[in-house]
């Protein structure tokens, strides 16, 4: 009997790993050196349909991480890339981008900050 318990155990544990399979990808360091308007580019490629939570965020001198910017965008095999976002106004510094998939297959990259004329 406690094997038989003990093999559902694991086998709804298998599932549900499964089932929630995201993982995080996270840009190089991306610098501006000077105070302006900026757009996002951002390549995201996927196998399948689904959902990128893109985040872009300040690097502070001891690494630590504040969110500057947040969108949700959905991709997929044919979706074209890459994909652009105005972020508004950036001080000079250190930034990262990361994209949260909700799947197990998908790709972050290139990315770029360009400033906006």
């Amino acid at each position: 009997m406690k094997k038989v318990v003990l093999i559902l155990l694991l086998a709804c544990f298998s599932f549900s790993t499964s089932a929630f399979a995201a993982y995080t990808a996270t840009s190089h360091d991306l610098y501006v050196g000077q105070s302006a308007q900026y757009k996002l580019s951002v390549g995201l490629w996927s196998s399948t349909n689904e959902t990128v939570e893109l985040s872009l965020y300040s690097k502070g001198p001891s690494g630590q991480l504040s969110r500057v910017f947040s969108t949700t965008v959905n991709i997929g095999p044919t979706t074209p890339s890459p994909v652009e976002y105005s972020v508004g106004y950036l001080s000079p510094g250190t930034y990262v981008v990361k994209g949260e998939f909700q799947g197990s297959s998908g790709s972050l990259g290139p990315v770029s900050l360009n400033q906006v004329y």
